[in-house]
Parts: C-alpha cells; sequence; structure tokens
C-alpha cells in the first residue's frame, strides 16, 4: 500500500495551486498518495491519518512565535496558519512522521524547535546576494543563485546519485530559491546543511528521522527527485510504525 502523503496547502487568498499541483504530481512519481489539507481544524488529526506531510511555501511567519515584534518590512503574514503548522510540526516529530519542508515550511520547522529568522534579508544583512525573487513573474524553473551542500548530510545521499558532481566535503549546486526571509538562528535538534555564498542557511535537517527543509523549489527541479524518493521511503516505514500502532490498539482488550 502506498504511503498517504499530507500536502498542507493554508487557507489564505491567493494560495498558489500551481505549487500544489506540482507538489501532487512529484508525490505521486515518487510512489506516494498525495491528499491536500487547509489549516482549519485540528493538527492532530492529520498526523494520526498521514504517512508523511509536506509544508509548502507560502506567507511570512509571524515574528510573534519567535519572540519579535514585527519589522516594517515584514510581509504578509497568516497567524492562523502559523500556529497551526507549528503544532502539526511538534506532533509529526512526536509520532515520527516524516515532514518535507519548502521554502516557508522550511521556516516552520526551525521556528517551531525554537529558532528564529531574518524578517527581511536584504534590510538585515548589507552584503547578502539577491535572494528576493518575484516568482510570480520569474519561471519556477529558473535557477536563481548557487548553494554548497555538505556531502556528510541526508540531503546530499538522497541527491547523489542524480548530480554530476564529486567532492569530500561540499559539493555546488544551482537553485530556485524565491524568498527574503531566511533562517537565523538554528532550532533545537536541526543543523544547517546548506548555505548561499552570503551564509544563509538554505537546507537544514535532523540526525534522526527524516524532518529536512529546504529553502528552493525541489518540485520544480529533475535532480531533485532523489529527495522526493527519500522522503517516500521514510513515510512507508512510518506508514508500517502507523499500523503496527493500529494492531496493537486492536488487540489490547477493552476495560469492563
Amino acid at each position: 500500500m502506498k504511503p498517504l502523503i499530507g500536502i498542507i496547502t493554508g487557507n489564505e487568498k491567493g494560495i498558489d495551486l500551481s505549487e500544489i499541483s506540482r507538489q501532487f504530481l512529484v508525490v505521486r512519481r515518487a510512489g506516494g498518495i498525495p491528499a491536500a489539507f487547509d489549516t482549519s481544524g485540528d493538527p492532530l488529526d492529520i498526523v494520526k491519518v498521514v504517512d508523511g506531510i509536506v509544508l509548502t511555501d507560502g506567507p511570512d511567519v509571524h515574528p510573534y512565535f519567535y519572540g519579535e515584534d514585527p519589522s516594517p518590512y515584514l510581509g504578509n503574514v497568516n497567524y492562523n496558519r502559523d500556529k497551526f503548522e507549528i503544532e502539526l510540526f511538534k506532533n509529526a516529530l512526536k509520532m515520527e512522521v516524516p515532514v518535507l519542508g519548502i521554502s516557508r515550511g522550511m521556516h516552520i520547522m526551525n521556528v517551531a524547535t525554537g529558532g528564529n529568522l531574518y524578517q527581511d534579508l536584504a534590510k538585515e544583512i548589507p552584503k547578502a546576494i539577491k535572494h528576493d525573487w518575484d516568482i510570480g513573474n520569474t519561471s519556477p524553473f529558473q535557477r536563481l543563485h548557487s548553494i554548497r551542500l555538505k556531502t556528510s548530510t541526508h540531503l546530499y545521499e538522497s541527491l547523489k546519485d542524480s548530480l554530476s558532481v564529486s567532492s569530500t566535503n561540499e559539493v555546488f549546486l544551482q537553485v530556485n530559491s524565491f524568498h527574503h526571509q531566511g533562517i537565523k538562528r538554528v532550532g533545537e535538534g536541526f543543523k544547517p546543511v546548506a548555505f548561499s555564498i552570503d551564509g544563509i542557511p538554505e537546507a537544514i535537517e535532523m540526525d534522526e528521522g527524516f524532518y529536512i527543509g529546504v529553502q528552493w523549489r525541489p518540485e520544480y527541479l529533475d535532480e531533485m527527485e532523489g529527495l522526493y524518493k527519500a522522503f517516500i521511503e521514510a513515510a512507508r516505514e512510518s506508514q508500517r510504525r502507523r499500523i503496527n500502532r493500529e494492531n496493537i490498539e486492536l488487540e489490547e482488550p477493552s476495560e469492563s
């Protein structure tokens, strides 16, 4: 049975339906069954039924969730979505459900574990390269800047078969990265594993389980297929754990 992958879409106006459609396509191609969930209801209900979660792109994360007031350069936010997805990720960690975070999704994962963000890279890091591209007027397939990816990482292991590069410590890739915020302090349990040339983390991961966040849009890059395959394989293991839990619950005698 193929694993069920929950793709979190948000419920604000202007949701990028093309991104959601693309996520469905790559999840199916990698061997999963995609299902879309908005951010209403109880996040625990989602974690109980899915085998993996994709946190998608969207508005800025409200700085309230990392103990700051809004900067004048903060973009649009969705407080309720932030709250929902942070709780969703915390529950996914507790129940060992794999999570792939994309752009904003990576920021949610980082904030949920006690990290914080630059509210606007251009204003807070004068020597930063250009990260803030208008995805509405720029093709999501377009590679906008380079990153260096550490080779001693889960992320590299998932990609190495499709990369025509070899190195002992790190490899350089061109990615389609669209963002004006970025990770400042990395959340507990995470480590940065890829960086832009100005030092901004472009990917994070945990040592245990499949919890990987990337700043770029992997669903549009062919060489990122391995990332989704690794994610789906982790979801298969999650599915086995879930089925075992359910079987144990069915076998337990009820109290009279």
